[in-house]
């Protein structure tokens, strides 16, 4: 994965349509946060990528909402979606609201409550007060954020990284606040300076008031039953759902518009199922007597009475139109004469629920990921994710309308963020701008994984990003606009791309590496113990700049998940010798240019989870291996292979396992210095949990509790080729890899989950956090080839930014 003098490549990126506002750090308190607008960072990539959630819209313009990553970033626009800002929290985000009356004023909830007055651009926490906070935690496999609260705070125990829910401000009286952590209800009377708890029986999943029938009352809706509270003394009465609609979950309602009447909807289906993976049959159920009781909507379209019970996964009403609702099918099979069609898309009522039609209905195919046998919706008016996966299956995600225009609606799927205005008569994207060329320029909702930014040696204005989920991406134009490339590919590959290397002798030729399965070296991927089975990928070749590519894997199998890849540029050009991280199998070698590949193994012990391979310019070479569980005789169990260091001197014939500390088991990354090639650097993971590695269910098995590794994270450095480590960083920090920078020698860098990169300027001894970065997931740092005053910041979730490297 690590060029022989360059540790990585790299792209340079004009953004056009983005307006990025990055964390500067905090001023003073702890819990101010300002957000200016900085030309410091610019992120790059064709946009889009990755799913979008909970689109929350302002009260007084349907151009100002909020939408948040899976993967931790939240995005706010002002301008319809033509461009964004982001905001990052630990954790990510999990709810958003917009003041009733003022605009200007935006709530984002996280692990803390956090208010912005001044339309987003700084932010403050008003839950829980700084008084009350000990520490912020990182801890485990997602170094997952948590806070440590004194005795006298209402902050629940924090165990479990506590997310802010369900915000709502009363529009009687937006003094009072309303939010939700887990089954605890937050309320304050005086604008957040002060705060009670309420503890009901069930997680809350959704709060509800008004201004007019429920001006006096606070309904709080859970999987079981509504809790309606009384504003004056906050006494409550509890209603159950009906048994056949438990458990309900993603309620919305709103007021009847031109009626003095409120109503509610509500999904049930069989909890146990709901993401499991498995289809879960559900239904859709109303009250429009307040929660006194409740119905099923019985149309015969929403319920596909000549198929099977769909699946829905959201709904969401206009809040003051609430007669409009749109619900999210993610499975939806109909009958045919030679077997059944798969279809997934939103479903619009516009009379109470009563009935329902399609408003986005794409596939029809067999249901499968990466098979091209359906269609997209034809309604769509698209960029490059239709051209891309629009013949596939593709989920739906979630589904957000605009409180007084019920026109006005934002639907997600696992790539792109669509927006209509017309009812759901067409829907266009918001995520991503289509150039004259057929390449595509990012709006600055980037939402994807990147693992590396590489240059052509040949060509400066052509560089490339191994993507997760949406596989090789390059350009043309030094950055400024992109095109997917994965002609050649074979389908159950196209995930993702970890890698690739050019040939420095070769105009046009390079190798990449491809898996069928993403996010190695998280430990989420290998819980199952067929995880092996299900793995796809290997190495591919292209000859004409990455446009196609020809899968080469004699002797490897097309079944090799491949997430490293270096050239020994030594070698014959004739006969280029090339390594591989098979993850999984361990390490393959081939000395024909990629045309045959030999496993290279001896020595290598306990886990063959390969990832990362470096390579020295005299031919040494150095490995990485990750955390797997053992899966013994097939099944799961509690027993792990905790990762290691290798090197080999002899073209990896045999492997030496290295001494790089007792509690370094979970390396990640290591780079070397090209003045003193025996200086290396490793970035290594802090504490995990074995829940992290083999599943809580697992973990907690026959009695066992869930034991928290105790390893030593941060950054080892060897000055004698790896024979002996000492530790240079924070040792509880989350270090994903570490980069020497050729261009400025004693100059290292570092990225972390923890929400910052590092830079040191002498050989490591001291580190400074870079300015206006504070993504929580950060994978690499890349000098820029082009300028080599600035760098590119790969992310797990925020594609890739690019500027000059302060630091604080």
């Amino acid at each position: 994965m690590k060029r022989t003098s360059s540790i990585y490549s790299s792209i340079y990126c004009l953004f056009l349509f983005s307006i990025l506002f990055a964390i500067q750090g905090c001023e003073q308190k702890r819990d101010q946060i300002i957000v200016e607008e900085s030309q410091q960072w610019k992120k790059t990539g064709p946009g889009g990528g990755g799913s979008t959630f909970i689109p929350t819209f302002s009260y007084s313009s349907t151009d100002d909402f909020m939408i948040r990553c899976d993967m931790t970033g939240a995005y706010i626009t002002n301008n319809g979606g033509m461009s964004y800002a982001q905001v990052n929290f630990p954790n990510g985000s999990s709810s958003f609201a917009y003041h009733p009356s003022d605009s200007a004023i935006l709530f984002i909830g996280s692990a803390t409550l956090n208010r912005s007055k001044d339309g987003g651009k700084s932010w403050q926490t008003i839950f829980p007060k700084e008084s009350e906070i000990i520490k912020g935690v990182f801890r485990g496999d997602h170094a997952n954020y948590s806070l440590d609260t004194k005795d006298n705070s209402i902050y629940p125990d924090s165990n479990n990284s506590n997310q802010v829910k369900n915000i709502r401000i009363d529009a009687n009286d937006p003094n009072k606040i309303y939010f939700s952590i887990d089954q605890n209800f937050f309320y304050s009377v005086n604008g957040g300076e002060d705060w009670s708890k309420l503890m009901l029986d069930s997680q809350i999943e959704f709060i509800y008031t008004n201004r007019s029938t429920l001006a006096d009352k606070v309904y709080v809706f859970t999987s079981n039953g509504v809790y309606i509270l009384d504003k004056e003394n906050w006494a409550y009465t509890l209603i159950k759902l009906p048994e056949l609609m438990q458990s309900a979950f993603s309620f919305t309602g709103g007021n009847i518009k031109g009626e003095q009447s409120t109503i509610f909807y509500a999904l049930h289906n069989d909890e146990p199922l709901r993401g499991s993976g498995i289809e879960a049959p559900t239904t859709l159920w109303y009250s429009r007597d307040l929660g006194n009781s409740w119905q099923q909507s019985m149309d015969s379209t929403l319920n596909n009475f000549q198929g099977t019970t769909p699946t829905y996964s959201s709904l969401a009403a206009s809040e003051n139109d609430a007669a409009n609702i749109y619900v999210i099918a993610s499975s939806y099979v109909e009958k045919k004469e030679n077997g059944t069609s798969n279809w997934y898309g939103a479903l619009k009522s516009s009379d109470k629920g009563n009935s329902w039609k399609w408003v986005w209905k794409g596939g029809g195919g067999s249901g499968q990921y990466a098979v091209k046998d359906g269609q997209d919706a034809p309604n769509l008016i698209d960029t490059w994710v239709q051209e891309a996966f629009g013949g596939e299956y593709i989920r739906l995600i979630d589904v957000g309308v605009a409180p007084n225009d019920s026109d006005v609606a934002i639907v997600t799927d696992w790539y792109r963020t669509m927006k209509t205005t017309d009812g759901g008569k067409t829907w266009r994207e918001v995520y991503s701008k289509q150039e004259a060329d057929g390449s595509y320029i990012s709006r600055g909702l980037d939402v994807t994984t990147t693992y590396g930014v590489h240059f052509d040696p040949f060509d400066k204005e052509h560089i490339a990003i191994s993507y997760t989920d949406i596989g090789y991406h390059h350009s043309y134009n030094g950055g400024k606009s992109w095109i997917r490339s994965t002609a050649g590919i074979p389908s159950n590959w196209h995930n993702t791309c970890y890698w690739m290397v050019f040939d420095p002798k070769i105009k046009g030729k390079m190798w990449s590496v491809w898996s069928g399965l993403h996010d190695f070296p998280r430990g989420k991927m290998t819980r199952n113990p067929k995880w092996k089975e299900r793995g796809r990928g290997g190495v591919a070749v292209s000859v004409d700049g990455g446009k196609s590519w020809t899968p080469t894997v004699e002797g490897m199998g097309f079944d090799s998940p491949s997430t490293s890849i270096v050239l020994d540029e030594n070698s014959p050009v004739e006969n280029r010798a090339l390594y591989v991280t098979a993850y999984g199998k361990g390490v393959f070698k081939s000395t024909d240019g990629g045309q045959s590949w030999k496993l290279r193994n001896n020595g290598i012990m306990g886990s063959l989870a390969a990832f990362e391979i470096t390579i020295l310019p005299n031919g040494t070479i150095y490995l990485i291996t990750s955390a797997t569980p053992q899966h013994k005789n097939g099944q799961s169990g509690r027993e792990v292979f905790m990762g290691a260091v290798y090197r080999s001197t002899d073209g990896a014939d045999s492997w030496q396992k290295l001494n790089v500390g007792e509690k370094v088991q979970f390396p990640n990354g290591l780079a070397f210095d090209p003045q003193n090639p025996d200086r290396l650097y490793l970035g290594s993971w802090a504490d995990i949990y074995l829940s992290d590695l083999v599943g809580s269910s697992v973990a907690k098995r026959d009695g066992g509790t869930n034991e928290l590794f105790d390893l030593d994270g941060g950054i080892m450095m060897s000055e004698d080729g790896g024979d002996t480590w000492a530790s240079i960083f924070d040792k509880d920090e989350y270090v994903y890899d570490v980069t020497v920078d050729a261009n400025h020698p004693g100059r290292v860098y570092c990225n972390t989950f923890s929400q910052g990169a590092y830079r040191s300027d002498d050989y490591g001894k001291t580190w400074n956090k870079l300015k206006g970065y504070d993504f929580h997931w950060g994978h690499r740092v890349v000098p820029d080839d082009n300028d080599i005053e600035k760098v590119y910041l790969t992310t797990f979730g925020s594609s890739v930014w690019h500027g000059k490297p302060e630091i604080l």
